[in-house]
């Protein structure tokens, strides 16, 4: 009996594989510069909408799942707000707030290259938005296990890339004014 018990719980660990968790955000240099070049007011951030609202795991190939806290669109809000303080261009209490609904988000976690996609669209209250679509690329694994870590690790740089074409978009200026 205890045989049997401790072989299910072995075969099931085996089984469900584990998560790989995204690190937490850190900001960018070249992204706060670049908020700073832009001239922008101080803006307010409001909550962003996903297109899959919660999404906060994706399955990477029969490894497990790549896992973001508390969800995709919430970890891209809070990278922007991070990046928006650090540059000084952010200011709950501003009447011209922006807002972003992620629309598409995804990863290819290849036997020689992998990447993360995202679609965002940046909107402010006067009824004015864009969308940019965003793409990082980076090394692959042939080992499902070293693959799938690769992506989590890759997770908070391809955010960085996706404020990064965000704020360059000359659109970007005229949104946030």
């Amino acid at each position: 009996m205890k045989l049997a018990s401790l072989s299910l719980i072995v075969a099931a660990t085996l089984l469900t594989g584990c998560a790989y968790n995204a690190s937490p955000y850190g900001a960018s240099v070249q992204n706060v510069d670049a908020i700073k070049s832009a001239g922008i007011k101080p803006v307010a951030v409001e909550k962003f909408q996903s297109s899959k609202p919660g999404l906060a795991s994706i399955t990477c190939r029969a490894a497990g799942p790549v896992t973001v806290v508390p969800s995709f669109e919430t970890y891209i809000e809070k990278a922007l707000i991070d990046e928006l303080k650090l540059a000084g261009a952010y200011d709950a209490a501003s009447a011209l707030k922006l807002s972003g609904k992620l629309e598409e988000v995804d990863f290819s976690s290849g036997m020689s290259d992998g990447k993360w996609l995202f679609t965002l669209t940046l909107s402010n209250n006067k009824n004015d938005s864009f969308t940019t679509k965003s793409t990082m690329n980076f090394s692959g694994s042939f080992v499902a296990d070293k693959a799938c870590q690769e992506v989590a690790q890759a997770f908070g740089p391809a955010v960085q890339q996706l404020i990064r074409d965000v704020i360059k978009n000359p659109q970007f200026k005229k949104l946030a004014n």
